[in-house]
């Protein structure tokens, strides 16, 4: 898609309540132990952003951070997504059973199965990458 000139960001949902990007003991952790919110960390190659306390509730306010991005890449956040008929899903799924959990959107495994529309990985990934460029042109 880069090579294609999408503008293409990612998100990664991270399950675990105590995670943090931030180390203790690194001045940009003692930043937001005083009270910093956001803590914003710049290096010649990146800037990161902490932003303490933020919900992600929808996919709206994922896709708003995500600024000017044709493409947003989603790993995880099964609970926004689940719902979504606006979005172009590839779920990755284990099961014919799994496909019933998903409303809408593309399916794609590493297992065969015998189901219609469901997209046999790597073999089938041409395929299932055409169909998302044409979704992404309409």
């Amino acid at each position: 898609l880069r090579e294609m000139n999408y503008k293409v960001a990612s998100a990664k949902h991270v399950h675990h309540a105590d995670f943090s990007i931030d180390r203790p003991g690194k001045d940009s952790w003692k930043h937001r132990e005083a009270g910093a919110n956001p803590t914003i960390i710049i290096s010649p190659g990146e800037v990161a952003i902490i932003l303490r306390d933020k919900k992600i509730n929808t996919l709206s306010d994922l896709v708003n951070m995500a600024g000017d991005s044709d493409v947003l890449v989603l790993e995880g956040f099964y609970g926004l997504l689940k719902e979504s008929d606006d979005a172009i899903k590839i779920a990755l799924i284990r099961n014919a059973e799994d496909l019933n959990t998903m409303k809408g959107g593309i399916m794609a495994t590493f297992e065969k199965l015998d189901e219609k529309g469901v997209y046999k990985l790597p073999e089938e990934f041409p395929q299932l990458f055409k169909l998302i460029l044409d979704k992404l042109s309409h």
